[in-house]
């Protein structure tokens, strides 16, 4: 249990501080920025909608990085401790963090008098969750972080221009004033997480063969 909980602090400290960091500056700029004082109908979406999605990015995209140095990978693949149950653990407490400064920014808007309601919650959280996801599986699949960012950021810019073609997986559905429709990007969002632990696993399997043989 003490390897455990020494496991989680080292995470959080050395593996989530900067990217909460990072999530932190965003819904400060998109304060900063974008005026969140008595929104009322479809301008109340725009903020969580237009903004609040890259804060998913800094969440999830990195949750790989650490491994993606050989030296690092080695180490990890070698322990008894599985490396997919670390990948889980920084999941969890990325989409708990998520859903924290979600709830905290639909807080101020809501002291700031904007129309809030719980969807606007449920929608920007899904939009974030899902738009991190892309970042998250395509960081696991490639071994590569900063295509993870490359991918979440143009499917945002893909979003300006494919709003038909991109149906109910499209962000910013609340901001035209449409049905929100936010549960195919939440369950979206789930899948490609899904995705990535199972193409991480085997990559990991194949790594430790690999160490394995070399003794």
């Amino acid at each position: 249990m003490s390897i455990k909980i020494e496991i989680i602090k080292a995470n959080l400290r050395h593996h989530l501080l900067m990217p909460f960091l990072a999530a932190v500056g965003i819904l400060f700029l998109t304060a900063v920025l974008f005026p969140i004082t008595a929104l009322k109908g479809k301008d109340v979406s725009k903020p969580l909608e237009y903004f609040l999605p890259f804060v998913g990015v800094a969440l999830l995209t990195p949750i790989f990085l650490p491994e993606q140095d050989s030296s690092i990978r080695d180490v990890v693949a070698s322990k008894k401790i599985n490396g997919s149950a670390i990948y889980k653990l920084r999941v969890l407490y990325s989409i708990a963090a998520l859903l924290m400064l979600i709830s905290i920014f639909v807080g101020i808007m809501y002291l700031n008098e904007c129309e809030v309601r719980w969807y606007h919650f449920y929608g920007g959280f899904s939009s974030a969750l899902f738009l991190g996801s892309i970042g998250f599986v395509t960081a696991g699949v490639s071994g590569n972080t900063v295509a993870g960012y490359m991918a979440a950021f143009l499917y945002y810019i893909m979003c300006y221009g494919l709003k038909r073609q991109l149906g109910v997986f499209w962000l910013f559905r609340m901001s035209m004033g449409l049905p929100p429709e936010k549960t195919w990007l939440l369950l979206g969002g789930f899948v490609l997480i899904f995705l990535a632990f199972a193409k991480v696993k085997r990559c990991g399997k194949m790594m430790v063969d690999s160490i394995m043989k070399r003794y």
